[in-house]
């Protein structure tokens, strides 16, 4: 379980090109009584477990969390830090810059139930890093990401597609050198235009052009691909959904789709057999038929069958996925129209 407390823009020392929280994140106006939101967040969570018996990580997110005055941090991780000792609360998580992570504000943590840091790194190319504003280089996040693994904290990498000056091959250097340096976790996020944000005006001039739905999930797929054979898992491919988001003129272009990170796994799948059937010489029957784990099954199928109707089109044969409880990866067999017997390969 994990308890999110959302302190939009608290910290930053300024705002990015393409970031407006206010729009991607439902809150309510915290305004300069910021400790005494956090205590009241806090306690409701609190009243939550005991009522739930279900104890979890209290999460910072938003903003930058280590920017913000050192008197300040302390004082909320003291508070989160009396609920853990408590028994309420498992430890504290959040999320900062990399730029912020600093030796002397390491040596601050150390003294509080610190669990997990994510890093919002975005990117790991110097080039996308300077377009799109963030005020550090790839440097920068390879030395915080080693004073957080010398401290034993989890490592979190936020990375973005899509980003002012970003291509393919940028993208998918930003994804390995990601899991090089030791991420315990990935969140990939596509690029977005939101209203409020410098790349909104820069999209209006022609300046910028944002990735569209399936330049975006063609993308993500062998990203998706690289992290699971890492073992390391992607939490969140995409904004999660949000009435804000919802809101008419919030998002101004750029591949928002409030099921995302499924369609990725679509495409990975698609990717997946598309791959195995290319090495074939020559298809071994007129029906695929492809085998993977029960709860794989919606995955691999497709948006709206969107799998199926590819591999029809692309292949020119018929195909259906069956769920198997004691599967974990693919298995394919073929029937042929004169048999009507299995070829499994």
């Amino acid at each position: 379980m994990i308890y999110p407390v959302f302190l939009p823009h608290a910290g930053c020392p300024f705002q990015c090109v393409y970031c407006n929280q206010r729009v991607s994140v439902s809150c309510g106006n915290q305004g300069s009584g910021l400790a005494a939101f956090v205590r009241m967040r806090l306690a409701d969570y609190a009243g939550q477990v005991r009522s739930s018996g279900r104890p979890g990580e209290i999460a910072f997110y938003g903003g930058t969390f280590t920017a913000l005055p050192c008197g300040l941090v302390e004082e909320i991780l003291s508070g989160a830090a009396a609920f853990v000792h408590d028994g309420i609360f498992t430890g504290v998580r959040f999320s900062t810059r990399p730029d912020c992570m600093a030796p002397r504000v390491v040596e601050m943590l150390a003294s509080y139930p610190v669990r997990v840091i994510e890093l919002g790194v975005q990117s790991l190319s110097d080039s996308v890093l300077e377009k799109s504003g963030r005020g550090y280089g790839a440097e920068t996040v390879f030395e915080a990401t080693k004073r957080i693994k010398r401290q034993g904290w989890d490592l979190g990498v936020q990375l973005m597609a899509g980003l002012p000056g970003d291509n393919r091959e940028l993208f998918m250097r930003s994804v390995r050198k990601a899991l090089e340096i030791g991420a315990d976790f990935l969140r990939i996020y596509p690029t977005l235009v939101l209203e409020g944000t410098a790349l909104a005006d820069s999209y209006r001039k022609g300046l910028y052009a944002p990735l569209s739905l399936d330049e975006a999930v063609a993308l993500l797929a062998p990203a998706y691909d690289l992290a699971l054979g890492a073992g390391v898992p992607i939490i969140r491919m995409g904004l999660q959904a949000d009435r804000a988001l919802e809101e008419p003129g919030a998002v101004l272009a750029g591949p928002y789709h409030p099921a995302f990170g499924s369609l990725v796994k679509c495409r990975w799948w698609q990717d997946r057999v598309d791959s195995r059937l290319a090495a074939l010489e020559k298809l071994p029957g007129d029906e695929l038929i492809v085998h993977v784990a029960q709860n794989q099954v919606s995955d691999a199928i497709g948006h709206r069958k969107s799998n199926l109707l590819h591999w029809q089109k692309k292949w020119g044969l018929s195909a259906k996925v069956v769920g198997d409880a004691d599967l974990t990866g693919m298995e394919i067999s073929w029937k042929t129209k004169s048999s009507n017997r299995d070829i499994s390969l």
